[in-house]
């Protein structure tokens, strides 16, 4: 708040007890270091600018560094806080403001080169109403401007993620209704549609929509479709390849594949007869990831006599969805589904190259 006496230093009204005003002063520094905030100066007539240790630390400034305006607004201000930052203290030398100088900007280092964010919160003093001292303090928020900048891009990813989802559960819906035989049918395929999509969802979550991991959705998702524990898949399929975490846009899209996979081979392929296997696989190759779907043991297969949601799943939509290429070939020994793409598709934090 601005404040028509000239400047008079914190404590110097009470000088009369010395053992009072240094707890006085020890409470002080005690509240400063609690709130890690520091102090600053500035001395309007001179142009002198005086700075404690942890403001000159926020700032990047050695000790011997010299601190005016001059060197704050060319060398320390961000480009980008520049214009903000000078309103805020035009507003604060007007005798007529009554509010505290407060502001946020980023600073960038002198000597370190570290951007900061840093709050400052100032008092101007005045004296026949000309403005001659702002006394304040400052500390650094650089966590809580990334703390909200990572929850402005979670929001963002959300609504995308959201609208995605929408999309695929309306094509799903679409899809399955005109395939089905009854309202019962597609009841009961819409609805395990839904838990598949669920379960990688289930899996993302977990790992905050870092990524999934291969073998867990594997598991997870013919686990469901046999209605066995998912550390029982074994006794019914053979699961090879290395530990890689999926990014949420492939997690999505392989655990459908995998859940029409395993649906069809219960109804159609090696999981409906005693004795009929499956074996799954992936690998990375040159940038590139492969992964096999290979029966055995079944029933003599067929392509079918139209493509159902199933079909053009493993055909086309998780192919185009990862930029890749997939086959089904119905060999005599066996169904066979095969799935390439760009490992930058596929693999959580991949670069090119690694």
């Amino acid at each position: 708040m601005s404040e028509t006496s000239s400047y008079e230093p914190l404590g110097a009204s009470d000088q009369s007890d010395p053992l009072e005003q240094a707890f006085t002063i020890e409470r002080m520094k005690l509240a400063l270091d609690a709130g890690r905030i520091g102090l600053w100066d500035w001395n309007l007539v001179t142009g002198e600018v005086l700075l404690d240790e942890r403001v000159r630390a926020l700032w990047g400034l050695s000790k011997d560094a010299p601190a005016n305006l001059d060197v704050f607004r060319a060398a320390l201000l961000h480009p980008s806080d520049k214009k903000r930052t000078q309103e805020a203290i035009v507003q604060a030398l007007d005798p007529e403001n009554v509010d505290d100088y407060e502001a946020e900007y980023r600073v960038i280092g002198q000597d370190d080169k570290v951007e900061r964010w840093v709050s400052v919160r100032g008092r101007t003093f005045f004296d026949a109403g000309r403005a001659v001292r702002i006394v304040g303090t400052a500390r650094d928020i650089t966590w809580r401007k990334h703390r909200e900048q990572h929850v402005r891009t979670l929001l963002r990813e959300l609504v995308h993620r959201s609208k995605n989802i929408l999309a695929v559960v309306q094509s799903m819906s679409r899809q399955t209704s005109a395939g089905a035989a009854s309202v019962e049918e597609y009841q009961r395929k819409f609805s395990a549609r839904l838990q598949a999509l669920s379960m990688a969802h289930d899996l993302l979550i977990s790992q905050d929509w870092r990524g999934a991991s291969m073998h867990d959705l594997v598991r997870a998702q013919i686990a469901y479709c046999l209605d066995v524990g998912a550390g029982e898949i074994g006794e019914h399929a053979h699961v090879e390849g290395p530990k890689i975490m999926l990014k949420p846009e492939a997690a999505q899209n392989i655990g459908l594949a995998l859940h029409e996979l395993t649906a069809n081979a219960l109804t159609y392929g090696a999981f409906s007869v005693a004795g009929g296997s499956i074996s799954l696989s992936w690998r990375i190759e040159a940038d590139r990831f492969f992964f096999v779907w290979r029966e055995s043991g079944g029933p003599a297969v067929a392509p079918p006599p139209r493509a159902g949601f199933g079909h053009k799943v493993l055909r086309r939509l998780v192919a185009q969805a990862l930029d890749g290429a997939a086959t089904l070939d119905f060999l005599p020994e066996g169904f066979v589904w095969t799935l390439s793409a760009p490992t930058r598709s596929i693999i959580a934090n991949y670069r090119e190259g690694g």
